[in-house]
């Protein structure tokens, strides 16, 4: 299995989501493939510390932890657009560049093209309980 989890699972994870990092946690421990792109990393360190006033430290911490666990794709140019949201762009594409099965976001514009040439686009709260479901999760 390949996941690609959104920028916005991984600040949920920062924040001391508790369920944001059992699943990511319950994802690697399952030995299923974990991807991100250069992107995405930068999106993280922008909201964590100019949004979210994170220290640097900190946003550099959880960068690190993310190369730890994920594989780094690198999409060129693609016809995989998110119509009512360009900004999220570059998460569709690494995502579909990776071969991901599972894009896990809480985005709505990205929830909207739900499923994308094979690409299944779930919420947190959907690929929990899938998680849940394979017995990965309590």
């Amino acid at each position: 299995m390949k996941v690609f989890f959104d920028t916005n699972v991984y600040v949920a994870e920062a924040l001391l989501g508790e369920a944001a990092e059992q699943m990511v946690q319950a994802t690697q421990d399952a030995s299923w493939r974990i991807y991100t792109c250069r992107e995405q990393l930068d999106e993280l360190e922008r909201v964590l510390t100019e949004e979210l006033e994170f220290s640097r430290r900190l946003t550099s911490l959880s960068r690190s932890r993310i190369l730890r666990r994920a594989a780094v794709v690198e999409p060129g140019a693609s016809r995989h657009m998110v119509p009512d949201d360009p900004k999220d762009n570059p998460i569709l594409q690494a995502a579909v560049s990776a071969g991901a099965d599972y894009l896990v976001s809480n985005d709505r514009h990205l929830l909207a093209l739900n499923r994308h040439e094979g690409l299944r686009i779930v919420s947190m709260t959907d690929f929990y309980r899938h998680l849940q479901d394979d017995g990965l999760l309590p």
